[in-house]
């Protein structure tokens, strides 16, 4: 028989030893122990280690400690996404496709079509295609715990986008700050506009997505007043746009229905969606000139919206749900790798406005003045 020794690479027979010298998949070896069972030296076992962690093949645990991944496959990601109606839930699905593939996850999707139960159905779905790490777009916080509770039986780690789920970790914008710094730029505009005076603030919310979600309008009010003083509350009308626009646009409809005499009118709305709703509302009560709108995502439509002079939307909270996908596969790799990861991921964003540069921090006024 021929000697094949000589094809032998002895690298890759090392790297093999330290493999196979888990005897099981729970077992948690430490660095000394894997030298001593494969008589590799020191610094090669190291790397070979690292190397390993770094691909996937192993996790490296507190204590300094090494056990083997319970996959030897290309790990399974199983995503659950808001809808396919939207540009801002297409984007993040579309940035996972492309990280996925690069990353060599395999990928398997569902669309949750914003239905509560239709998300509990995906989350079983999920489960039973035994999948490494479940990521989850839906907001509906009334059946947050009952995903949380499919996956955690499964033990199937998890990560949640934007609505923050039980014993999963938070991937999204800081919901109250994002609000927030909308605030501060709608006091902003009164301020140049207005002289800091205003008749009636519309906050359009999100009731489904629990009060996460719901802290986008709160931070949008505390911005106001941080600039301009307390609002009087009979000139805040804070109600559900359902995060749509057709919703929206009825319930910023009803809201100037109640105030006829408002003219000089702050409009902020939770999602993109629901700007759009408001701006159509607005339109149709001839309100355009005097009316100022900013969403939150950063959608296409909502970009054309202000761009064009003579639209009320003024301005958006830009979240790059581009950036999304690589995110969540990198944060997807720590997780299986056996890192520890903080609880809660926040990415960046960027108010964004029809005016530049930013202008500067208005001096603190008494909010509004004119009776209605």
């Amino acid at each position: 028989m021929a000697d094949r020794s000589r094809y032998r690479v002895p690298v890759l027979a090392k790297s093999l030893d330290v493999l196979e010298c888990f005897r099981t998949i729970r077992e948690e070896l430490s660095l000394e122990q894997i030298i001593r069972r494969t008589g590799v030296a020191h610094t090669t076992t190291f790397r070979i280690l690292s190397t390993l962690v770094q691909r996937g093949y192993l996790s490296q645990l507190p204590g300094k400690k090494y056990r083997l991944n319970n996959f030897r496959r290309r790990p399974r990601l199983g995503f659950a996404t808001l809808t396919q109606l939207t540009t801002f839930a297409v984007a993040v699905a579309e940035g996972l496709e492309r990280a996925a593939e690069c990353s060599g996850f395999e990928l398997r999707m569902h669309d949750n079509d914003r239905d509560p139960q239709r998300a509990v159905a995906n989350a079983k779905a999920i489960v039973a295609q035994g999948v490494d790490v479940a990521i989850e777009f839906q907001r509906h916080y009334q059946v947050a715990p009952m995903i949380a509770d499919i996956f955690s039986t499964a033990g199937i780690p998890t990560i949640a986008i934007l609505i923050p789920q039980p014993g999963a970790v938070y991937f999204g914008v800081n919901n109250y700050r994002a609000g927030l710094d909308a605030g501060y730029k709608l006091a902003e505009y009164a301020v140049e506009y207005w002289g800091g005076r205003f008749d009636l603030l519309v906050l359009l919310d999100i009731a489904q997505g629990g009060t996460v979600l719901q802290s986008r309008m709160t931070g949008v009010l505390r911005g106001i007043e941080e600039k301009l003083g307390t609002v009087p509350a009979t000139q805040v009308v804070r109600v559900d746009g359902k995060g749509t626009q057709e919703d929206s646009a009825r319930s910023a409809a009803t809201a100037l229905r109640r105030h006829p005499r408002a003219r000089n009118i702050l409009i902020s709305a939770a999602s993109d969606e629901s700007a759009l709703g408001a701006r159509d509302a607005i339109c149709a009560a001839g309100l355009s000139k005097t009316t100022a709108i900013v969403g939150h995502g950063g959608s296409d439509e909502v970009w054309a919206c202000i761009e064009d002079p003579e639209s009320p939307v003024v301005g958006t909270v830009k979240f790059f749900p581009e950036r999304y996908g690589r995110g969540l596969v990198e944060l997807a790799l720590r997780i299986l790798r056996g890192e520890q990861v903080p609880p809660s991921l926040y990415m960046p964003h960027e108010v964004v406005t029809r005016w530049a540069p930013p202008l500067p921090a208005p001096p603190r006024l008494g909010a509004v003045r004119r009776p209605l």
